[in-house]
């Protein structure tokens, strides 16, 4: 037995050493052949084995356990060339060198592989993560603004859970939608992506806007495409975590409509009344509020000042031999300036790819979000004295914000907040605020399965499988209230002690499956091309719900099992299919000639069957002019390449059922049964919009520092679907068609100037600029002209589909006060007729739009300025119609300032009219709400790397500030002149915010 163990042990140290002997340690470092810099995280790999390691920060690296037999080392980071080294015994020193074609921006244009930007065909504009990820809002949208040319971002509300309006190149449509197409990774997407994702895990957002690049999206693409590209790991990689933390607050922004104060208020009501100067009540009642300095502003009451918001994240990303991934958890929570408006958001993306291996790659991309939200929704009921927005305004500044008691000397005693208002008579919205309980909750998912083969050389066969899908809860519970009595005396009503409860559900899915084939092939290194064929089909299926139910007794049982008088419910159920085949060329002659074709077979279920089908195409081409002999000696031209495409694109953006004939429950029962009634006329003849457009661009890089591109495109709406009004006799008002059609023309301008670039300061400057010209070319039944009842818009052959159409005031008679207009003949009128209104070549949507900004680098410290602007655009002050209406609105609530140079005496010249007046909305009411806007402004500084690594824990440590909405510079008066609306009642402002953060990468 002891002889065996000898044995045992003498050859178990003969294979240690023969081991030992058998493998190896490698050491050296990485550089950068540009700089001599040592390269932090490339990946050190022997070649067929799972031996690697990566970079430290000094660009060093030990790799023990190499194969004695191993002849050469594999080095590799992003941007730069792999390269193999012959194994050495002594320390290594390995230089990289830049990769070109790697460092070449790159493009995803939807279906297919991604190209390099200097061979796109198509005119499209990416903006990256450093301009996403540290919005201070919840909505992404915010940061697009400005940024791409022909991309009109419009934030209209203030509210956190509110989405952004985006259009591209214009209006395409009147009635149908004028939104473009979201694709997330490949899969097609609601625009409350933008809310229920965190910033951070973006990588890009690409902008497609001709028709070549977006007529292989068919039908859905007629306002564009908006490609969302998520961030991935990279194979080789060590794990790298991220954290981030950021904390702000949101504030008001100021406006210029000045309210009047308690002494002006006071003034303006003897100026209606001449006889409350002897009325002992109201001059008792002024006494009170000079001498206890009574004197509320009540937007300081109504809106949170320094409204809170914290965002953190934490993200994972590397990889191995054969996977990479991407993991990042956030956590959201903003709190709104109006009363009970805010939301918490969580979210969790997971993106993992593997390469089984050669042939085979598989890949899941997910996003998971749940937010609870309460957003105001008086806020956004245009007059409602319940609305924050409104009572701001409106609410007297000689009512106090607390009850008060008067003694015998008129000092008062302030005691609770008023939550009924002694002299304007109206509820305190914060009062009904505190009893009501709102809540929403939405769950949302973003899934997108991937299997891609390789077959034979040149050949990739991919197939997606994808889910959109949510949960949404609202549920708003009012108990019963009883009547009170004030302790000013006011005896309050609000719902005679019946309470009300609501539950609301909806559940979205939609599930899309793209298949495609991709051959690609070169011949002779000349000619290269590539050949795509695609199948796609989307299923998606809406179910909601509404219940509500009154006469609720017992506040402590505030359910809909205890109401007492039932609503009639709500049920719905939508359904659609959408199926399409696509093919897409591509050729390209020594990268000097490029060629490309796309054409689409779309059929939608919400299109008749005879109508179900269409057919969408596009051809581009482009010359990289560069590449010619005759520029080869012009060093000061880097690149110059000339863009041709034309194309059509459709637009399905209606409902569901918009051809069919509808039937609805009528509500009454009848015998026990129920009725129904016609709800919509059907359309047979109902068919697809379609968009017609020309492009012709220029890209072009100069002196290496100055780059860009300039557009001139031409879009041709045709068959426009639009309402088409009936007579009443037929029992309906109106109907969707597709008669009709528009025009935009226009061009885009994307500018860049590296005022500075060296190895301590980088300087750049950039400008986004668009036109736009819109114009009726076709209106329905052979009409050249419709008037849209009670709106201020008329749509007319040869004009604009936003211009706005109103009856022109003329002024104040200084004689005798009142209000004069012109008729449509230009002569002066005293009576107003609707009769009279006249196009006033002013625009409801912005001609031109755009951004301007620079970013500048010294040791570390960044410092980025971007503003943004629309010009000529023109809105209703639907606000200053109740603001400045002494007749119907002064004696009972707050005014303007303006209202004290209303019209007293004969001879007195003002635009304001006598205090008997009636006035109407005119065109005295529309307003330039042109503005210029400093979007964002943000500080960050990269701790020093000698610092980091004494922490010996991160690899690198940023500081930052974000400033939004910083500054203003408009005419409007109102709270924003943002909104693209036709007015604006009493909106959700806008917020100005401050944020700080850190974000730290170890």
């Amino acid at each position: 037995m002891e002889r065996r163990l000898f044995l045992i042990t003498i050859c178990l140290f003969i294979g240690i050493s023969w081991a030992t002997a058998q493998t190896k340690t490698l050491t050296g470092v990485v550089v950068s052949e540009e700089d001599n810099e040592p390269v932090i995280g490339a990946s050190v790999l022997i070649p067929d084995t799972s031996i690697g390691t990566i970079t430290d920060v000094n660009g060093e690296f030990v790799l023990p356990g190499v194969p004695a037999q191993a002849k050469v080392v594999q080095i590799s980071y992003i941007g730069m060339k792999t390269t193999n080294v012959p194994i050495t015994d002594k320390r290594m020193k390995i230089v990289l060198q830049a990769d070109t074609e790697v460092l070449e921006e790159v493009v995803v244009l939807g279906y297919g592989s991604a190209k390099k930007l200097g061979s796109v065909v198509s005119s499209v504009s990416t903006v990256n993560n450093q301009k996403l990820k540290n919005v201070p809002t919840p909505n992404i949208t915010d940061a697009l603004q400005g940024q791409v040319a022909g991309l009109a971002v419009s934030s209209s509300s203030g509210e956190p859970s509110s989405t952004s309006k985006i259009r591209l190149r214009g209006v395409s449509s009147i009635n149908a939608g004028i939104t473009p197409l979201y694709i997330l990774d490949g899969s097609p997407v609601s625009e409350v992506v933008f809310t229920n994702m965190n910033p951070s895990d973006i990588a890009n957002i690409t902008v497609l806007k001709d028709a070549s690049a977006t007529s292989i999206y068919g039908s859905r693409a007629a306002n564009g495409v908006i490609v969302i590209t998520t961030k991935k790991g990279r194979m080789g990689e060590k794990a790298q975590v991220t954290l981030k933390a950021q904390y702000g607050v949101s504030n008001l922004i100021d406006n210029g409509m000045k309210m009047m104060n308690a002494e002006e208020y006071m003034q303006f009501r003897e100026m209606l009344d001449p006889k409350l100067a002897t009325d002992n009540a109201w001059m008792k009642h002024k006494e009170i509020v000079q001498k206890n300095r009574i004197n509320t502003d009540w937007a300081k009451e109504v809106y949170q000042n320094n409204a809170p918001t914290y965002n953190v994240d934490m993200s994972v990303s590397g990889g191995g031999n054969n996977n990479n991934y991407y993991l990042s958890l956030s956590h959201n929570n903003t709190e709104g300036i109006a009363p009970t408006s805010e939301m918490q958001r969580t979210s969790l993306r997971s993106n993992l790819e593997i390469s089984a291996n050669d042939w085979l790659k598989v890949g899941l991309n997910s996003n998971l979000s749940y937010q609870k939200y309460n957003a105001n929704p008086d806020v956004s009921s245009d007059v409602s004295l319940a609305n924050p927005a409104a009572f701001a305004r409106l609410a007297r500044p000689d009512d106090a914000s607390r009850y008060y008691s008067v003694d015998e000397d008129g000092i008062a005693t302030f005691g609770d907040r008023a939550d009924y208002l002694h002299e304007s008579q109206m509820l305190n919205p914060l009062y009904m605020e505190s009893y009501r309980d709102r809540d929403r909750r939405n769950v949302s998912g973003n899934l997108s399965l991937f299997e891609e083969l390789k077959p034979v050389k040149g050949l990739i066969l991919r197939a997606v499988q994808s889910l959109e899908a949510f949960d949404y809860t609202y549920t708003s519970n009012v108990p019963p209230i009883n009547s009170f009595t004030t302790p000013m005396g006011d005896v309050v009503q609000i719902n005679d002690g019946k309470g009300q409860a609501r539950e609301s559900f909806q559940r979205f899915y939609r599930f899309t499956f793209t298949n495609t084939a991709e051959y690609k092939f070169n011949i002779e290194n000349k000619h290269a091309v590539t050949l795509l064929l695609g199948q796609e089909g989307i299923m998606s299926k809406d179910k909601s719900f509404d219940v509500v139910v009154d006469g609720i007794t017992d506040g402590r049982l505030v359910m809909l099992s205890n109401g007492t008088e039932y609503l009639p419910p709500t049920d719905a159920i939508i359904e659609s299919v959408f199926n399409s085949y696509f093919f897409r060329g591509d050729y390209a002659f020594k990268d000097k000639y490029y060629f490309e074709a796309s054409y689409r077979l779309d059929g939608s279920s919400r299109f008749t069957p005879k109508h179900r089908w269409a057919e969408f195409y596009s051809l581009g081409a482009k010359w990289n002019l560069k590449a010619e002999n005759f520029l080869s000696n012009a060093q000061w031209i880097n690149e110059l390449g000339l863009r041709l495409s034309y194309g059509s694109t459709g637009n399905s953006t209606i409902g569901d059922y918009a051809y069919q004939s509808l039937l609805v429950s009528s509500g009454v029962v009848y015998e026990d049964q129920s009725g129904t009634v016609v709800m919509q006329p059907g359309n047979p003849d109902l068919t697809w919009e379609t968009v017609k457009s020309a492009n012709i661009g220029l890209d072009f890089r100069l002196f290496n520092r100055v780059y860009g591109s300039v557009d001139y495109y031409h879009k041709k709406t045709s068959d426009m679907l639009m309402a088409i009004p009936y007579s009443y006799t037929t029992g309906f008002g109106s109907n969707i068609g597709n008669i009709g059609g528009m025009v935009n023309k226009g061009f885009d301008l994307n500018l860049n100037v590296d005022l500075i670039n060296n190895n301590k300061l980088f300087w750049t400057f950039k400008v986004a600029l668009n036109y736009n010209k819109n114009e009726i070319t076709e209106l329905f039944n052979g009409l050249s002209e419709y008037v849209i009842p009670d709106t201020g818009a008329k749509l007319q052959v040869g004009k604009s589909s936003g211009e706005l159409y109103w009856v022109k005031r003329a002024g104040v008679d200084p004689r005798d006060g009142k209000i004069m207009w012109y008729d449509k003949n230009g002569n002066l009128t005293k009576t107003y007729n609707e009769s009279n209104a006249v196009f006033l070549d002013k625009q409801l949507f912005a001609p031109w739009t755009g951004g301007f900004g620079t970013t500048a680098t010294w040791k570390g410290l960044t410092a980025s300025v971007d503003f943004s602007f629309a010009l000529d655009k023109y809105m209703i002050n639907y606000d200053r119609y109740l603001l400045e209406n002494p007749s119907e609105m002064g004696l009972r609530y707050n005014q303007t300032r303006r209202m004290l140079d209303m019209w007293t005496t004969p001879g007195q010249i003002t635009d304001i009219p006598a205090a008997g007046e009636k006035v109407y909305l005119d065109d005295s009411y529309v307003e330039n709400a042109s503005y210029l806007r400093l979007r964002s402004l943000s500080l960050s500084y990269a701790l020093p790397q000698k610092l980091i690594k004494r922490s010996k824990i991160f690899d690198s440590c940023n500081l930052f500030f974000v400033g939004r909405n910083l500054l203003t510079f408009t005419k409007f008066k109102g709270y924003d002149p943002e909104p693209e609306a036709n007015a604006t009642k009493f909106n959700y402002p806008n917020t100005r915010q401050y944020s700080i953060g850190v974000e730290v990468s170890f």
